[in-house]
Parts: C-alpha cells; sequence; structure tokens
C-alpha cells in the first residue's frame, strides 16, 4: 500500500499550544466545577454530554477559516431532536440569559449548523490574531463561563424529562 506524506494541518509547535490550553481549560474545570466531566473529543473541542449520543455541549476554538471561539448545544437523532424540541419550546426564557452571558460581541445562534444531522445552539465569538496567552487568558474564562451557563440552561431540561 502506498501512502502519501500529507502536510500536518497544525504545526507541532502549534498542537502543543493547543493541548496546553485544552489542559489549562479541563483543569480550571474540574477546580472550579463549572460543567459537568469531559466526555470526549480531540484536541480541537472538548464536549460534555447532556443526553449521552444525543445532545451535548462543545466548547470549540478554531484558528481557521475564521479564528473564532464558541460554546455549542450539538443535537443529533431522534434523541436530540426531541432534546431540541425542548430547548426551542424553552428558548423564550432560555435565550435573554445566555444573551447576557456570551455578551454583546457574541453572535448567539439558535437552531443553525453547518453539519448534516445536526442541529446547533450557538454562541461563537470572533478571535483575531494573536492567539498568544495573552488572548488565552481571555479566552478560557469566556469558553467555561458561557459553557456553564449552557449546561445549567439546557442541563436543567433534562430534568422535566425524569419527573
Amino acid at each position: 500500500m502506498n501512502r502519501l506524506n500529507a502536510s500536518p494541518r497544525i504545526t507541532s509547535k502549534d498542537l502543543a499550544r493547543d493541548r496546553a490550553f485544552w489542559a489549562n481549560l479541563l483543569d480550571l474545570r474540574i477546580r472550579l466545577n463549572l460543567l459537568a466531566p469531559h466526555t470526549g473529543g480531540g484536541y480541537a473541542n472538548r464536549r460534555f454530554a447532556i443526553i449521552r449520543n444525543a445532545a451535548w455541549i462543545t466548547l470549540y476554538r478554531a484558528v481557521s477559516p475564521y479564528p473564532q471561539i464558541g460554546v455549542f448545544l450539538r443535537c443529533t437523532g431522534l434523541a436530540g431532536e426531541a432534546f431540541f424540541m425542548i430547548a426551542d419550546t424553552a428558548r423564550q426564557r432560555i435565550q435573554p440569559h445566555l444573551q447576557a452571558v456570551v455578551g454583546s460581541g457574541a453572535l448567539l445562534e439558535w437552531g443553525a449548523t453547518h453539519h448534516p444531522g445536526m442541529t446547533d445552539i450557538a454562541a461563537i465569538v470572533e478571535a483575531p490574531f494573536p492567539w498568544n496567552a495573552a488572548a488565552a487568558s481571555l479566552h478560557i474564562p469566556w469558553l467555561l463561563q458561557v459553557g456553564s451557563a449552557f449546561w445549567v440552561a439546557f442541563g436543567s431540561l433534562t430534568k422535566d424529562l425524569e419527573d
């Protein structure tokens, strides 16, 4: 079998910086107890499940194609669609609080997605360069604060399912 020598999408230095960023964020998450335990995700994002394989909160950080950070509630499959319908029903109650937490510089999208078979509720902030330690010191608190607000708002909807 022939293998093509493909160049890496991310440099070793940037990969190390990205892994250090997520390690710091997850360490702070543990110390502050803001989100549930981390349940998966590669080096580029972190996932916190609300309903296994159906609805989860993803913390996201991307340099390209547009530098941005974000928090997404991602729903997929029949259970995810049902959960999104419950979330959408609670939208008038949830959205003002989320908008206050994400801030005026963030975009709050409800029901949009770029992934086939998924529905997202997303808070996204443009994060122009440079992506250095100073930027990370701003990204981490925002991601944890917004992730926690998503966890409280959307995680509380599962209590209605348990009753």
